[in-house]
């Protein structure tokens, strides 16, 4: 070092040309120093050493706090990998490239006297600045993705690939021009990375029924994002003994909706006088009471926990646009009693459906029925937040004998009001072995409080497994043990690695998701997003199977749905069972425009299905011109033309012939010849507000008769158009 020093000071004294030497050795064999340089051939050469390890040292200094820098982003990308909560083969994907370049950086630095070439060489050092620079986008990037749940990386998938393969593409721009190597074959790298955001968004579009829709996909993304974060801060309010009430969040009044029947003395079905909607209300008030305290403290008391849930609702309310989930309104106020507020479930818990209707449950029916709690539990994962109380007295079944999540909340006080005493006894059933443990110390007080062992996903995932086992036998989990000493036999079971038997007609696939669900040991469960897959899977496998023969499906099936184009064939089938297809439709229609163009269709026509028989015609025929005017503004092709044909008939609708022509342009500008035509026949021939145009019309006309329609062809003729 003090060598270097002492060359530095005698830098002032050298030529400028010596000073600016380069020391790659390409030019170094080619420079003449006599051209530049009145100096002997001894002394020259003695300068020329001097002055070359007087420039590599100064060029190294340039280069030494790049090269920290350099290191230094290496090491942060690898505690961000340490660290990442998701997506750690991506971020290694990026890892492993930057272990490479790091290597090879220390190399550099640690054999800088031999790598004299590379510290001289014109544009070396400003490629250098520029490579750390896309160090920099790694590092930003997989700080983003290694925080990035797979639900978010589902919506942003495509974002994603596009941004690393210019990430990519970039580092190997940079290792390639500063001759950089790395020992190491990446090629089905790339792949496997490419296949896993392939394949996770098609898991995840499964879960959670999203259109391909990208307005949808938004919707969905913008809920969760808004659930957790509201969720967290509630956490946080609750832990500060906060009571605000959000300002968006009154109470409702109990006195503007009438009441109908009461399943219990808590539960009431109230139909609103408004929208004549059907909703669940159930009191909390009169439970909230801890003690005989004063009436003015019990007055207090019911105060303050309406509040609290009030604030919750406000969270909850946004789950309403997930269909497997049930939906809160809000709370209730009538005198001096609180309702929580949600939609009315026709058919109960699920424990009471399949007791009643075990008869008409098929395995199809379970397939679904646990495809769709699970897609229900994922999304509240989504959502980080976790339902603590899985078991089939929380399920409850809709009207259209559809299964959607309940009484769960985000405070153990919200989720208290919402079950029974017998409910909380009966989750024993469905506990986890390391809760069911503690739940015994608890009980017999040994010191409890050391054993805690917070609720977390896994023992979430153990309730769903014995769930599953339940839809599978349509019996509760260790029915045949005596009721009055129950914590005692399970725990003993449990604790014996004993597993729930199965029939023997219960596919192998679903006694392995249950098998691995229900592992005693927590870190080998199984994820609530395979289980969806796995169940997605073998629904495709048991619905393939059955629909060889699709106009043979016995009305048994009546439970059971199709994809939106088995319906459809379904349908146009000469023997199809059209309730079948109509209840598929109906199902899809949420979330699928062509099942919901559908849905208008049967209540325009079809005059064989049950449901649609207690309805007025003049009522149908309303509700399928609202339904083909929904799907004809989010472009549906025959909504379009339907839609079109109402307005110009008057068919649900006030007759506009205008507004009529202007969607069926909108069908035939998609290629619909029926739509075609008519407007080329409106234009020849005129009235009915629309003026006549004959060139106009011809066109048309043409254009339909050029797509094989009959009609058009036959009035092209009759006519002399030529087409």
């Amino acid at each position: 070092m003090e060598n270097d020093n002492r060359q530095s000071n005698n830098d002032d004294e050298l030529p400028n040309k010596m000073r600016n030497m380069s020391v790659d050795n390409s030019i170094d064999e080619n420079y003449d120093e006599t051209s530049d340089l009145n100096i002997d051939t001894k002394k020259n050469s003695t300068i020329e050493v001097i002055g070359i390890v007087i420039n590599v040292a100064q060029t190294f200094d340039e280069f030494a706090p790049l090269i920290g820098t350099f290191l230094a982003l290496g090491d942060e990308i690898k505690k961000l990998y340490d660290k990442a909560k998701h997506n750690k083969e991506l971020c290694s994907f990026l890892l492993k490239r930057c272990n490479g370049a790091m290597a090879a950086v220390r190399d550099l630095d640690m054999r800088k006297t031999e790598s004299k070439g590379f510290f001289s060489k014109e544009g070396n050092l400003k490629l250098f600045k520029e490579f750390i620079k896309c160090m920099e986008k790694i590092k930003k990037f997989v700080a983003n993705v290694s925080q990035l749940n797979k639900l978010k990386k589902y919506f942003y998938a495509k974002k994603i690939e596009e941004e690393l393969n210019e990430l990519v593409k970039e580092f190997n721009g940079y290792m390639s021009s500063l001759n950089f190597s790395i020992n190491v074959q990446f090629t089905d790298d790339f792949a496997t990375v490419k296949s896993d955001l392939k394949g996770i968004k098609e898991i995840l579009s499964h879960i959670l029924g999203v259109s391909d829709d990208k307005q949808s996909q938004q919707n969905v993304l913008d809920d969760i994002c808004s659930i957790t974060k509201k969720n967290k801060n509630f956490q946080k309010q609750v832990k500060q003994n906060t009571s605000e009430v959000e300002e968006n969040e009154p109470l409702l009044d109990g006195s503007k909706y009438s009441k109908e029947n009461c399943p219990s003395k808590r539960i009431q079905k109230r139909i609103s006088y408004g929208n004549c909607e059907e909703y669940c209300f159930k009191e909390f008030s009169n439970n909230t009471s801890t003690s005989s305290s004063a009436d003015q403290s019990n007055q207090s008391n019911n105060k303050e926990i309406q509040i609290e849930i009030r604030r919750e609702v406000n969270i909850l309310k946004l789950l309403k646009n997930f269909k497997h989930i049930i939906s809160f309104y809000g709370v209730a106020q009538e005198d001096t009693k609180y309702y929580l507020v949600t939609e009315w479930m026709k058919y109960g818990n699920l424990h009471e459906y399949y007791t009643n209707f075990k008869d008409y449950i098929d395995l199809k029916t379970k397939i679904k029925f646990a495809l769709d709690i699970c897609r229900g539990v994922a999304y509240l994962h989504e959502c980080e937040i976790l339902h603590r109380d899985i078991q089939s007295a929380n399920v409850l079944v809709d009207g259209n004998h559809k299964v959607k999540i309940a009484n769960f909340g985000l405070s153990r006080k919200f989720s208290d009001i919402t079950r029974n005493i017998l409910q909380n006894l009966e989750n024993i059933r469905y506990m986890a072995p390391e809760k069911l443990a503690v739940e015994n110390d608890e009980n017999n007080n040994n010191d409890a409080q050391k054993k805690k062992v917070p609720y977390d996903s896994k023992c979430e995932i153990y309730s769903v497994g014995a769930l599953l086992w339940e839809i599978a036998e349509l019996k509760k989990p260790h029915y045949d043990l005596d009721k009055s000493v129950l914590l005692v036999n399970i725990r003993k079971r449990v604790s014996e690695r004993y597993c729930l038997p199965f029939s023997n007609d219960v596919p192998t696939e679903w006694r392995t998701i249950v098998t691995r669900a229900m592992e005693y040991d927590s870190m080998w469960r199984i994820s609530i997003t395979d289980i969806c897959r796995d169940f997605y899977n073998l629904s495709n496998k048991i619905h393939s199977d059955s629909l060889q023969d699709n106009t043979e499906v016995s009305t048994s099936n009546d439970f059971c749905t199709l994809s939106v184009d088995e319906a459809i064939n379904v349908h146009r089938s000469t023997n199809g069972n059209k309730q079948l297809a109509w209840q598929s439709f109906k199902y899809h229609s949420p979330t699928n425009l062509e099942a919901k163009y559908w849905l208008g269709y049967y209540y325009y026509h079809e005059e064989k299905i049950p449901e649609l028989q207690q309805i007025n015609k003049d009522e149908k025929i309303r509700i399928a011109a609202n339904i083909f005017k929904e799907t004809a503004d989010k472009g549906n092709p025959s909504a379009q033309l339907r839609y079109g044909m109402c307005l110009w008939e008057g068919n649900g609708v006030v007759i506009n012939t205008l507004e009529a022509l202007k969607y069926l342009k909108m069908a035939a500008n998609q290629g619909n010849s029926a739509a075609m035509y008519i407007i080329g026949k409106a234009y020849w021939k005129g009235g009915n507000g629309i003026e006549k145009d004959k060139k106009q019309g011809a066109e048309y006309l043409k254009k339909a008769a050029s797509n094989n329609h009959p009609k058009a062809k036959e009035m092209c003729n009759e006519l002399g158009i030529n087409n």
